[in-house]
């Protein structure tokens, strides 16, 4: 997890799906769907407007092909463990 002054693990959570959304190419609608929700809810949740829920964990991880321990722990994170999703390939 980094280690910014006042960063919050919702930040570091949504932080990090944004950027391995990027990495992967998915779209919102495509996390959204593995989590039972719509588009919109995601979109809102990734703003820091509605928090996310302990049972979305493991959901959004699996999606990436990671643990939910992994996704907590942020990108780089990821990145330095060598566990990033190849790009443009998600479990979809």
């Amino acid at each position: 997890m980094s280690d910014h002054e006042g960063e919050t693990l919702e930040t570091t959570l949504n932080e990090t799906i944004k950027l391995l959304m990027t990495r992967t190419g998915c779209r919102q609608v495509d996390v959204a769907g593995a989590l039972g929700i719509t588009r919109g809810s995601l979109s809102q949740r990734l703003l820091g407007n509605s928090g996310w829920r302990v049972n979305d964990l493991a959901p959004v991880a699996e999606f990436f092909a990671l643990t939910p321990g992994e996704l907590l722990s942020g990108y780089a994170a990821i990145a330095a463990s060598h566990r990033l999703p190849p790009k443009g390939q998600t479990r979809i």
